[in-house]
């Protein structure tokens, strides 16, 4: 998550979880549909997690 500033993490699901990427691919393009348009997915390898995140106030990159 480096490379996003100032963002707001919505959802973190635990890469444990089989259909994990997907389900964080689905969930980014429902905040997309809503409330965060640049809502996106990153990877935190040291949380061995899926990190759906937007910048803060729906803002682009």
């Amino acid at each position: 998550m480096s490379h996003c500033t100032n963002t707001v993490v919505l959802e973190r699901i635990s890469d444990s979880d089989l259909r994990a990427d997907s389900r964080a691919e689905w969930l980014a393009g429902e905040y997309r549909a809503g409330e965060y348009p640049t809502a996106h997915v990153h990877y935190d390898l040291n949380g061995a997690a899926f990190v759906i995140v937007a910048p803060q106030a729906g803002a682009s990159e």
